[in-house]
């Protein structure tokens, strides 16, 4: 068996089951009332470290149609152009627990879209698929897992559609997560452009909102667009595939569920925007 092991480096996430399982424990106590319906079968979330994000990440999850058999997590940080990066291990070990990857989901999408993914064991390890997964093992320890990083471009609205078809197909109950960071400010990310100086959280958060208004809306091309001239998101093909697939299953408007900054946390001059949405069943 191939197994794939953690390896983003402590302070991302807890390096042990007793911390993920306090924080988890934590949040499911907070969110409960708020995540209730259950309904959702898609989201956005965030993929900074658990300490500015994490809480974002497991109201999402929580929002999720109930039995969810299989979690699949769209990551990005793959430009225009770029291959698909699957991840292939046949399960992951986290702090948390192992999670297996569900082979007849993968080989049913793999039917209807015959792209050369490349392994994303082969590239260096990356937060925006990873952040997620320990949390995914937490709240969903019996549930199986899928994840690719879905390039900055229309074909991840495509496989967002396929994916939507093999999931019908295999009758699986599927949640789809898709990971992207919005505007990264300040001189930490070379982007502080002079309209911007007065009122630097103010500017961000007005981008921000123009882009999070066309994710719920299902307008992946405007999306698209945005993350490209206004530099509103780090992992664009990852919003746009978990949108693309929340349409074509049927699902209503998206629903924006939280919106902050890193300077909420951290005050500083290089601050990064954090929004969650999700798609609730018709």
């Amino acid at each position: 068996m191939n197994i794939r092991k953690c390896g983003l480096p402590e302070g991302w996430y807890p390096s042990t089951a007793v911390e993920i399982r306090a924080l988890s424990n934590r949040w499911e106590s907070e969110f409960r009332i708020r995540a209730a319906a259950q309904k959702a079968l898609a989201g956005i979330v965030p993929h900074a470290g658990w300490t500015f994000c994490g809480d974002k990440i497991a109201e999402v999850l929580m929002s999720l149609v109930k039995d969810v058999e299989t979690l699949v997590i769209l990551g990005g940080h793959n430009p225009p152009g770029g291959s698909f990066l699957e991840y292939a291990e046949d399960a992951w070990d986290l702090p948390s627990g192992r999670l297996y990857r569900d082979s007849e989901l993968a080989a049913a999408f793999q039917r209807l879209l015959p792209e050369d993914f490349i392994s994303a064991a082969d590239m260096s390890t990356d937060n925006t698929v990873e952040v997620i997964m320990p949390l995914v093992a937490a709240l969903f320890s019996d549930a199986q897992w899928l994840a690719w990083r879905l390039p900055a471009d229309k074909r991840s609205i495509r496989f967002g559609k396929i994916l939507a078809e093999a999931v019908g197909q295999t009758g699986r109950r599927v949640g789809v997560i898709g990971s992207t960071d919005l505007t990264h400010y300040g001189p930490n990310y070379g982007f502080s452009p002079p309209e911007s100086l007065d009122s630097p959280e103010v500017w961000v958060k007005e981008r921000d909102r123009r882009i999070l208004k066309a994710v719920t809306g299902f307008d992946c091309e405007r999306v698209l667009e945005l993350a490209q001239s206004e530099r509103t998101a780090c992992s664009v093909g990852a919003a746009v595939g978990a949108m693309a697939f929340a349409e074509k299953s049927g699902c209503g408007k998206g629903l924006l569920n939280s919106y902050s900054t890193s300077r909420d946390i951290y005050p500083s001059s290089s601050f990064v925007g954090y929004g969650t949405v999700i798609w609730e069943s018709g």
